[in-house]
C-alpha cells in the first residue's frame, strides 16, 4: 500500500516538474510570451514549479531507501504451548528451560516437596512475598504447569501430571 502511494507522489511530482521546466525553458510556455492572455507569470514561478517537485522526488526516494517497506510475510506459527522435549530430556527439564528464575525456583521447590505443597509453604521455602508467590502460581496455573485447589485458608498446589510422568520412549 505504501509503495503505491509513494509511486503516485513520484509520478505527480515528476509531471509537475516537467511542466515547470517546459514553461521556464520556453519563457512562458510553448507559444511564446503571453499572446495577449492578460497578466504575465514571472519566470521565477516556473523555476519554483520545476525545482520544488524535484526536491519532493529526492525526499520521497530518500525516505523509501532509509525506511524500506516491510514485507507481507506470514508470521511464523507460534510454538505449541507445550514445550518440545528432546531425547533423553524429561518434560520437567524442558519446562524449566523456559521459565524465569522465580518460576523455576517455585517449580523446583514443588518437585523437592514431592509434587504437592501448600501455597504458604512454597512462599516460606522460596522466600518470596505472599503476592509474588500468588502471581507466579497464577501464571503457572494458566499455562497448565500447576493446579491449585482451595485448602482452608491457603491453596494446595500440585504439579501437572504430564510433568511428573516418566518418559515412556525407548532408549
Amino acid at each position: 500500500m505504501r509503495s503505491r502511494t509513494l509511486f503516485f507522489i513520484l509520478v505527480v511530482a515528476v509531471a509537475v516538474s516537467f511542466l515547470g521546466l517546459l514553461f521556464f525553458g520556453f519563457e512562458g510556455g510553448l507559444g511564446g510570451r503571453g499572446h495577449g492572455m492578460g497578466a504575465e507569470v514571472p519566470q521565477s514561478f516556473w523555476l519554483v514549479l520545476f525545482v520544488v517537485p524535484l526536491v519532493v522526488v529526492v525526499v520521497v526516494l530518500g525516505y523509501a531507501l532509509v525506511f524500506p517497506e516491510l514485507t507481507d510475510e506470514k508470521p511464523k506459527p507460534k510454538p505449541s504451548s507445550m514445550p518440545t522435549v528432546e531425547k533423553e530430556e524429561s518434560a520437567l527439564d524442558a519446562v524449566l528451560r523456559v521459565l524465569n528464575e522465580d518460576e523455576r525456583n517455585v517449580i523446583e521447590t514443588l518437585v523437592a516437596g514431592g509434587g504437592t505443597m501448600m501455597q504458604k509453604d512454597i512462599r516460606w521455602k522460596t522466600g518470596l512475598s505472599r503476592v509474588k508467590t500468588h502471581r507466579i502460581l497464577f501464571r503457572l496455573a494458566q499455562r497448565g504447569i500447576v493446579s491449585a485447589e482451595k485448602y482452608y485458608n491457603t491453596n494446595k498446589i500440585t504439579l501437572a501430571d504430564w510433568l511428573t510422568r516418566k518418559s515412556t520412549s525407548a532408549r
